[in-house]
């Protein structure tokens, strides 16, 4: 499965609408996709984390609602 249609729909599923995937990267080292989440916010679209994907498709890694949220509402330049 492409890893953007398999973030988007768990983001759909576990998050929101208000949060979408951005442009995978491949890590050839690694062997992961990794997919930013973003989110619309009052100040525009934010970075609020990554997925992270095997070969397969499969979740590796995902922040969880409260660490995106958190991220969100963290002020602008914190490095959190």
């Amino acid at each position: 499965m492409d890893p953007v249609s398999r973030v988007r729909n768990y983001l759909l599923d576990n998050v929101g609408h208000l949060t979408y995937p951005g442009n995978p990267s491949f890590d050839q080292a690694s062997k992961r996709w990794f997919v930013p989440i973003y989110c619309r916010g009052e100040r525009g679209a934010i970075v609020v984390g990554d997925v992270e994907l095997d070969l397969e498709g499969h979740i590796v890694f995902a922040p969880s609602r409260e660490e995106m949220l958190g991220r969100l509402s963290a002020p602008a330049g914190s490095g959190t």
